[in-house]
């Protein structure tokens, strides 16, 4: 067996990985081995890679990494819903456990089901619609839903407060779910939503629903290390998407004018980034 080490650069303005209802953008590897012996055969194999960008530093992008899950209100003054969480900002391919609890303020009240959903909102910004509004779609990603019911009936007396913990296993990235995003082409949101079915004392049903913002997230966002990755203002300090431990790296140097070629180390952005898919 032959190993061949290989490393190259990328330009730092490319756009990153996009997965959505009006279109992808992708990056992939592929490696053509070329050999002669009994004719000549070509063997080809093609790799995957996502390209990221830190996201732009914002108010809620700063709350969400920082912050906990917490979202309350109430109905009419009859029924109050709360959510809890550990974070308002989780990564993909991560389950997400959510406590819900529904408080009830008036009596003669009983509760059907409690759901919990992920959505997802995309605006198109580079098209137009006939209207001349620019394109949207909201898809639920993954749901998840109780039914409570007491001992000999098929809904809950809310006789006093009930919690509930809901989980849901966010998708992964490009496959099944989008990190949030707003450049000039595409907006990326994700909302979390509560409902909770109730039936009043006068056996009417209402459909109560809570929403609260919340961000997907690559891993490597909720690192310490996040802030050193280079950014769209900063896209000269690009330079790997790949590399080998055992390859060198040349680069040309700038000198006023004149361009030397000097042998440089490949550049590392610590051990956070994984060989197989390093972030940008």
């Amino acid at each position: 067996m032959r190993e061949l080490p290989f490393s190259f650069a990328i330009p730092g303005n490319l756009h990153e990985s996009v997965y959505t209802a009006f279109g992808n953008i992708g990056y992939e590897i592929k490696v053509t081995i070329r050999s002669c012996g009994f004719g000549i055969n070509n063997w080809v194999q093609s790799l995957r890679i996502p390209v990221l960008r830190v996201p732009e530093e914002n108010i809620l992008t700063a709350l969400a990494l920082s912050e906990a899950l917490r979202a309350q209100a109430d109905w009419l003054g009859a029924v109050e819903l709360q959510m809890l969480g550990d974070s308002a900002a989780v990564p993909d391919e991560f389950k997400l456990c959510v406590r819900s609890i529904i408080r009830p303020l008036q009596k003669g009240q009983t509760l059907v089901d409690v759901g919990l959903r992920l959505v997802e909102n995309t605006r198109c910004k580079s098209a137009m619609s006939r209207f001349g509004d620019s394109p949207n779609s909201s898809n639920v990603l993954c749901q998840s839903q109780i039914k409570p019911r007491d001992e000999f009936w098929h809904s809950l007396s809310l006789q006093h407060e009930h919690c509930f913990d809901l989980e849901l296993d966010i998708p992964a990235a490009f496959r099944g779910v989008q990190y949030d995003m707003d450049t000039a082409r595409v907006h990326v949101s994700h909302e979390l939503v509560l409902t909770a079915t109730v039936v009043d004392s006068k056996q009417v049903a209402h459909y109560l629903r809570l929403a609260v913002p919340i961000q997907i997230v690559p891993k490597i966002a909720l690192e310490t290390s996040f802030a050193e990755l280079p950014t769209y203002g900063k896209s000269f300090s690009d330079r790997l998407l790949l590399d080998s431990s055992y390859a060198d790296t040349w680069a040309e140097v700038e000198d006023e004018g004149t361009r030397h070629g000097a042998m440089l180390p490949p550049p590392s952005y610590q051990t956070t980034l994984d060989s197989r898919s390093s972030l940008i």
